[in-house]
């Protein structure tokens, strides 16, 4: 089992999407999937139509226990835990890898959207993860957000830029996302670009940016 974080302290960069389409891709691609909204904001947990569930990931990591019926499997094929606002309040260090390592299910890969922030979040994926991805573009914004997470980790943490972004300072993604303003509309749907269109570049972009993903983590 691999766990990975997508995570940029800077905000409005895709982080949400990545997470989201990367638990898709690696579903087609035949690998078991878990995806955990770790951002109190809920926003996958939203977009995926899980707004008023009746256990959370702050559940499990304050002591219920969880169970197989408990893992809320998705129309895509992956299964999710949903966040809620109390992600906010201090959590033991090493509750979620000791949910992990308690999990009832087996998985090849899980998938953890770190909130746009420097705070628990991040803090309790840095426990757990692999390695980390970082959605960038262009911007300085995202850039520099990317710079903070290597200055705090020795995890190995991993760019994925959308458009070209020249950038020596970091390892970048050998694949490059493809923007498109259909993005923008599916973040108000409960499914991905992957899904809604299928046969799209964008989509493809998604899943070769998976493939190479799981090439990294040795789960090709």
């Amino acid at each position: 089992m691999k766990t990975i974080a997508i995570a940029n302290p800077a905000g409005g960069v895709g982080k949400t999407t990545l997470a989201h389409a990367i638990a898709v891709a690696a579903s087609e691609f035949g690998k078991k999937t878990l995806l955990i909204d770790l951002d109190p904001a809920g926003s996958l947990t939203f977009r995926l139509g899980f707004e008023n569930p009746r256990l959370t990931i702050t559940d499990y990591l304050t002591g219920t226990n969880i169970s197989a019926e408990n893992l809320a499997a998705t129309s895509e094929r992956f299964d999710f835990i949903a966040a809620d606002s109390r992600l906010i309040t201090n959590l033991e260090e090493g509750a979620l890898a000791s949910l992990l390592q308690g999990l009832p299910k087996n998985y090849d890969l899980i998938v953890l959207d770190i909130a746009p922030s420097l705070t628990q979040s991040l803090k309790l994926a840095l426990t757990v993860a692999d390695h980390i991805f970082v959605p960038i573009d262009a911007s300085l914004h995202s850039l520099r957000g990317l710079f903070q997470l290597r200055a705090i980790t020795e995890i190995q943490v991993t760019a994925v830029a959308t458009g070209v972004v020249d950038i020596a300072a970091a390892p970048v993604l050998d694949v490059s996302l493809i923007y498109s303003s259909e993005i923008e509309g599916l973040a108000h749907g409960n499914v991905s670009v992957l899904t809604a269109a299928k046969e799209s570049e964008v989509a493809e972009s998604y899943r070769s940016a998976t493939y190479s993903i799981l090439e990294i983590l040795g789960l090709e």
